[in-house]
């Protein structure tokens, strides 16, 4: 976890060095919140009269570090090493990932926010297997056993699409955020396909000048990770290498975070999931349009 937050400190800095900036003017934050490029591209004339809208258009940096613990769906053997094996046990499989990106996101409609986003996606996995196998398979009574721990890094370029459904009345808001995401990984035959799904309930409230909405949520995570990894078995001159189908050993992960508005154009995003799948998410969103 202590890594996770050395890559997460970037992030409140960013949002430390914007509270900053808006707090010498507080007339930025509180005055006229939308302006005239305020709206969805399509669909205005479904927003009720007196109905605040964001600015059409955003531009953000999002970082998020995730550990999770993980589980195998299958395990592919390339060469002759799998001659060898007689028995194999995963004991445990984990992995930690951190993933940047820049997102672009537009208001279709009045209650659907559309997104893309690419950047980088770096990470490690740890397994740790206990092979029985047998270096002279040609002649009996030859086996041995070996535990041992692997680690594969891995980092590639990684680039998704999503949505979020909006439902708000009051100081209360309802959102579904749906994306999917695909990385192509440096190690060979690995890559990474994930699909999240984010229902969140919220409530806005203010700190000093600022609105702040908070946010608690359940997130489950498909996902699809096919990573390489090699083992040096004693006695056996060529390496084992495996192609492991790795899954999400707990989809599910329960989530709470906050939004804070620093102006109409400003905003800081942080959320942290817990139990199974422990992730830390911050974002510097950028709002804009053609006034």
């Amino acid at each position: 976890m202590e890594a996770v937050l050395r890559h997460f400190s970037v992030f409140f800095l960013l949002i430390c060095l914007s509270y900053t900036v808006v707090a010498d003017d507080a007339q930025m934050a509180v005055g006229s919140r939308f302006g005239e490029s305020s709206g969805p591209i399509f669909g205005s004339e479904w927003v009720p009269e007196g109905t605040k809208m964001p600015k059409t258009w955003g531009l953000s940096i999002t970082t998020m570090s995730m550990e999770q613990d993980s589980k195998l769906g299958g395990v592919t053997f390339q060469g002759r090493a799998g001659e060898y094996i007689k028995d194999l046990t995963f004991n445990r499989v984990e992995d930690d990932s951190r993933v940047s990106n820049i997102r672009l996101d537009a208001w279709l409609l009045p209650f659907m926010n559309v997104y893309l986003m690419a950047g980088y996606m770096e990470g490690k996995t740890l397994v740790d297997s206990t092979t029985v196998f047998d270096p002279t398979p040609n002649f009996p009574g030859g086996e041995l056993s070996t535990t041992m721990t692997m680690y594969q890094k891995y980092h590639g370029i990684n680039w998704g699409l999503g949505a979020t459904l909006i439902y708000g009345k009051g100081s209360w808001v309802t959102t579904l955020d749906i994306n999917a995401s695909r990385a192509e990984l440096n190690v060979v035959s690995s890559r990474v396909n994930a699909v999240m799904v984010t229902p969140r309930v919220g409530y806005t409230s203010r700190i000093g000048e600022f609105p702040v909405t908070w946010m608690a949520g359940v997130s489950y995570l498909w996902l699809d990770q096919r990573i390489t990894v090699e083992q040096q078995l004693p006695g056996v001159s060529e390496p084992m290498v495996m192609e492991l189908d790795v899954k999400a050993d707990n989809p599910w992960s329960p989530t709470l975070g906050a939004t804070i508005e620093f102006s109409d154009q400003l905003q800081g995003v942080v959320e942290a999931g817990f139990d199974g799948r422990q992730t830390l998410m911050g974002s510097l969103v950028y709002r804009f349009g053609a006034d």
